[in-house]
Parts: C-alpha cells; structure tokens; sequence
C-alpha cells in the first residue's frame, strides 16, 4: 500500500508592522496609548487592523491569501526579541480567528523554530523581526535573502504540497494601507 502524501502546507512570513525609527513615523505606543519604544507606531497598529481583515475569512472581501490555522510571533524577552511589535502586529488577526499568538520562540532561533515549523500542517502565519526573516526563509530554500529595512508591506509565502516536496516561494503585497508599494523585493531567482 503507498503511503499517503501529507497535506499540502503554507508558511507565510510577515514583518512586524511600523515601529519608530524616524521623526515623522511618530512613536511607539501599547494599546492603552502610552508611549513604549518597542510598540508599533499609529500606522503600525492600522496595518495591524488591515492585516486582520486581509488574512481573516470575510464574505465581503476575497483574499488572495490563506487564513491561518496557527499565528506565531517572535517573542519579546531577554537574549532574544527586542520589540512586542511582533505580537501586536498579529495580535488583532488572532482575536479575529479566535486563535492564541505562539510566543514560544524568539528572535535567534530561527533554525530550530524553522525546524519545527516545517513538519506542521496547514497555514502557518510567522510575524518576525525584519533580521530573522531570512534566516528562517533559508532554511527552506537556500539562497541569499533579504528584507528591505524600509518595508513593511509585503507578506513572503513558502508552499509546499505533500511530504519531501520542494518549497515554492511567492510574494504578495498587502496593498492595505495607502503608500503600500506593488514594487517586488529584489529576491534571488
């Protein structure tokens, strides 16, 4: 008897939303509104809002992107993550799908959450630090990426179908908030 292929799996990876690094982004602030250095800025927490409509199912809008099964976001904690920014980008994605955010893993250990992540099943949504994306995007393809330090609007997606499958990779734009470009990240291949 042939053993049966495991079901087709996604990966997307996705850049925490805006954080303050220059003088007009504003600055960083929790959900109550206070100021914090590692909080998404006022246009962060819109792409986060966005971000929830995008990759939520709404009979009012067709996503090109799948939902989720499972969110995880780098973990804000010493010797790893040094922003909650990834958390509150997807936190709103989460309460929407009725999902809790994985903090399990932090920044620095992309190779054994990519590990971890590959063997899963389903639609995987991994927000992460701008710097860990391509460590954890060369694990299943290696080739020589890189995230743009000035963009937040592009969600990275590694597909495969079935068990000891090649990964295929896609770019999609969010194009949810205005200023989001349509322009692709110059990516190997």
């Amino acid at each position: 008897m042939q053993k049966a292929l495991m079901a087709a799996r996604e990966i997307l990876l996705l850049r925490h939303a805006e954080k303050p690094d220059r003088s007009e982004s504003g600055p960083g602030l929790t959900p109550e509104g206070h100021e914090d250095a590692q909080s998404l800025t006022l246009r962060g927490w819109q792409r986060a809002g966005a971000l929830a409509v995008l990759l939520a199912p709404n009979r009012l809008s067709a996503s090109r992107l799948p939902s989720p099964d499972r969110i995880y976001a780098s973990a804000f904690r010493e010797g790893g993550g040094h922003s909650r920014r990834p958390e509150q980008t997807v936190q709103p994605l989460a309460q929407k799908l009725g999902l809790v955010v994985d903090l399990t893993w932090a920044l620095h250990q992309e190779e054994a959450f990519a590990a971890a992540l590959a063997v899963s099943t389903g639609t995987a949504l991994v927000c992460w630090q701008r710097q860990g994306l391509p460590a954890l995007a060369s694990t299943y393809r290696p080739e020589d990426w890189n995230w743009p330090d000035d963009r937040y609007d592009v969600i990275w997606s590694l597909r495969r179908d079935g068990q000891n499958r090649a990964w295929h990779f896609s770019q999609y734009y969010q194009a949810v908030l205005s200023g989001d470009s349509e322009l692709p990240f110059n990516l190997p291949g």
